[in-house]
């Protein structure tokens, strides 16, 4: 067997090989998660599958692309991270100003998956000139997640951990699909293309919605309701002696003592 072919052969599996020396981190990960606060968050949050969704769709759609488009895509992706860290705080306020101050944190994923699934769906031709782009607008929203989801104000662990995890994704899906491109590999884009729009939209729209406040609990009119009745009683001559005389108002003069005695 020669060099070349050699070469190829393993590139070929070099995409299966990512994904499963990731898959055995993430076992270990998911066996210290109880003993390490880093494990439970990035696992929850890092690579949590609405994380991981629009990044897979990208890893699918650099794998049907050809080397140059290849090249940019990822050259954009790395900016839009870089651009998204430095000015996550314009960001945030821009969003939170223009959608009315809907929660931003849910915001990344559904425009993540609508950049990249429009991207997908009309086929390779169009899928050249706006993956570039869709890759730098996942790359700004998988930054602002990774902002906001940092329990550790900016411990460099907890902000290159998942941002090495979200390009690990997407080289092993897109080496894989790449070794192994052939005709189906743009249907199969399609496909996944459509089912990041419907999870965009569907998300999305979940996140727009208002959140409805419970509303006040009923005041508590039982007391002044019993006295009403009970006076309507005592005018109507419907109640008993007692309440009658409870009802009346008494008159009299004080003589000596504590006792009221009628007026002679």
């Amino acid at each position: 067997m020669s060099m070349p072919r050699v070469l190829i052969t393993r590139f070929r599996w070099a995409g299966v090989a990512l994904a499963a020396a990731g898959a055995l981190a993430a076992a270990a990960l998911a066996y210290t998660a109880k003993q390490s606060s880093f494990a439970g968050w990035f696992l929850t949050y890092a690579i949590a599958p609405e994380r991981a969704l629009p990044l897979v769709g990208l890893g699918i759609a650099c794998g049907i692309v050809r080397v140059p488009v290849l090249g940019l895509t990822l050259a954009l992706f790395g900016l839009g991270i870089v651009i998204g860290m430095a000015a996550h705080d314009w960001l945030i306020l821009t969003i939170f100003t223009v959608l009315e101050g809907t929660t931003h944190l849910s915001l990344t994923t559904p425009i993540g998956c609508l950049a990249i699934g429009l991207a997908l769906v009309p086929g390779a031709r169009v899928l050249s000139c706006m993956l570039p782009l869709a890759a730098f607008t996942e790359g700004v929203m998988l930054a602002l997640a990774v902002f906001l989801t940092d329990p550790s104000l900016h411990d460099p662990i907890f902000v290159w951990t998942p941002l090495l995890a979200a390009i690990w994704i997407v080289i092993a899906v897109a080496s894989t699909l790449q070794a192994f491109r052939g005709n189906w590999g743009v249907i199969f884009g399609r496909i996944a293309g459509s089912w990041l729009v419907a999870v965009g939209l569907l998300y999305g729209g979940v996140s727009l919605l208002p959140i409805l406040k419970p509303p006040p609990p009923p005041e508590d009119t039982s007391q002044e309701s019993t006295r009403g009745a009970e006076l309507k009683q005592s005018i109507q001559g419907d109640a008993g002696p007692q309440q009658l005389e409870r009802a009346q108002p008494r008159t009299g003069t004080f003589v000596g003592g504590d006792t009221l005695r009628p007026p002679q």
